[in-house]
């Protein structure tokens, strides 16, 4: 009995799940790119490659997405869609879209 109890409250228990590029990264650039002038380079660094990129090069396209719960009933706790614009290879704009 104790065994089907624990077996019961293990496979209940809430697990956080991510997904697409890192909350803290995105952060990061967000708080700071208005004072420091981040390049495609320091980018691509501290977040990693785009979803999309722009054909111009000037608009790149990220996601990220958490969600909490159980395998089968996930809740989402956020769905962002991310759009950095760039302007002379120098990032000068954070827009955040969310999806929820």
């Amino acid at each position: 009995m104790a065994l089907l109890s624990s077996i019961i409250l293990f496979s209940c228990s809430k697990d956080t799940y991510f997904s697409g590029i890192s909350e803290t990264s995105f952060n990061e650039i967000k708080e700071n790119y208005q004072n420091i002038n981040y390049s495609k380079d320091d980018v691509l660094k501290i977040i990693g490659p785009p979803l999309i990129r722009e054909n111009s090069d000037n608009l790149w396209i990220y996601r990220t997405d958490k969600k909490t719960g159980i395998a089968a009933f996930k809740q989402t706790v956020y769905n962002k869609t991310l759009k950095f614009k760039f302007e002379n290879n120098i990032l000068r704009s954070v827009e955040e879209i969310n999806l929820n």
